[in-house]
């Protein structure tokens, strides 16, 4: 079948994501569903700061390619081995999880040793491109592709969920929820009474801040460059917000603490920040990394001996270190609840023709969670 979608043809090296037409649209060919594969029909997707990575080359990926990686809608037809999902199921798009490889079995699907080089060579989880324009194929992206009126993936990828939440919202629950909630609720699992210093406030670290208020942290320090950001996320349980524009940020933290925090986050993929992540905690301390950096070595100006006699931790967190199949239903029950306020992450809604008018907004700060319409 056709499907209208969203078409990287290869990276650039353009901030001017509208002057240049860094995307555009195109009619792909959508392949027939064998095996584990079903087909969506996308209700919703959602821009993520990852989407302009993938634009700018900074996470090596294979092109030309159907974009998107955060989405939700209803399963349109499955293949003959699908065995959870039916047509007419609401669901959102995970991640691949083979259920087989070392770290799937251990109950760490993050990990799954079929993610990397299927988002590198841009296929789905066993090699195969399902895409095709004129005959050429057409890579897929994060084996998701959710920029795009209909998609095909795997079973393990697309996730049953409630019916009773609106596309445009359970879209969030394809990365940004996950991650930003996850790196506070089970990367870390903080403690009631834990302080946390959140670095960038966007679509990540609003949800992380929703998290730790739920767990009862008890410091919960936004630091952000924007004042609306950070006015945002004090209405969502921050007790405290720092301008690193206007403020010291350590001095700042201190100031709250007494002696720093018990935890520090990186919402934005920036070394610079990562700069800060360790002067802000206590001892026995732990930073933890979420946002995504461009591939490669980065220099880093890290205190090793503060790090060492402090015993502080320097990690990182992967989707918030969840098994999505088991987490994404979990934190759909939690936004049903109120758990979440989402509404407020969503600033804008465009259709698919206006892609880059939505990265080019993101870039800017101005936007924190678009939602876009096939």
């Amino acid at each position: 079948m056709e499907s209208k979608g969203a078409i990287l043809e290869d990276t650039v090296d353009t901030h001017d994501f509208v002057e240049d037409e860094v995307t555009h649209i195109d009619t792909v060919n959508v392949a027939e569903p064998t095996g584990d594969e079903v087909r969506v029909d996308i209700g919703a997707a959602s821009l993520c700061h990852t989407d302009i990575s993938i634009a700018l080359g900074y996470i090596p990926e294979s092109y030309p390619m159907v974009m998107g990686h955060e989405g939700a809608g209803v399963v349109r037809d499955v293949g003959e081995d699908v065995t959870e999902l039916e047509p007419g199921d609401h669901v959102v798009l995970g991640r691949i999880a083979c259920g087989q490889c070392e770290y799937c079995r251990m109950g760490r699907a993050q990990l799954c040793e079929r993610r990397g080089p299927a988002r590198t060579n841009g296929t789905l989880k066993d090699g195969q491109i399902r895409f095709s324009r004129d005959g050429d194929p057409v890579h897929h992206c994060h084996a998701i592709s959710s920029f795009s009126e209909t998609t095909i993936t795997t079973e393990d990828v697309a996730v049953k969920i409630r019916e009773d939440i609106p596309m445009e919202k359970a879209t969030l629950l394809g990365c940004g929820i996950f991650t930003g909630a996850g790196s506070v609720m089970n990367a870390a699992d903080v403690e009631p009474n834990s302080s946390l210093v959140l670095f960038g406030v966007g679509g990540l670290g609003l949800t992380a801040v929703q998290a730790a208020a739920a767990r009862s942290a008890g410091d919960i320090i936004a630091v952000d460059l924007v004042d609306e950001k950070l006015e945002l996320a004090s209405s969502m349980g921050a007790t405290h917000t720092i301008n690193s524009g206007e403020e010291d940020v350590v001095e700042r933290v201190m100031e709250i603490t007494g002696n720093g925090a018990d935890y520090s986050f990186e919402f934005v993929g920036s070394p610079a920040v990562v700069e800060q992540l360790l002067p802000v905690l206590s001892s026995t301390g732990e930073a933890i990394l979420v946002g995504s950096s461009p591939a490669g070595k980065h220099s880093v100006d890290l205190d090793l001996l503060d790090m060492m006699t402090g015993e502080k931790t320097l990690r990182g967190a992967f989707n918030g270190s969840y098994n999505l199949k088991l987490a994404i239903p979990d934190i759909a029950d939690m936004m049903a609840e109120g758990v979440f306020d989402i509404d407020p992450l969503i600033t804008d809604t465009r259709p698919l023709e206006e892609l880059n008018e939505a990265m080019e907004a993101l870039e800017d700060g101005s936007q924190i969670r678009q939602v876009i319409q096939p």
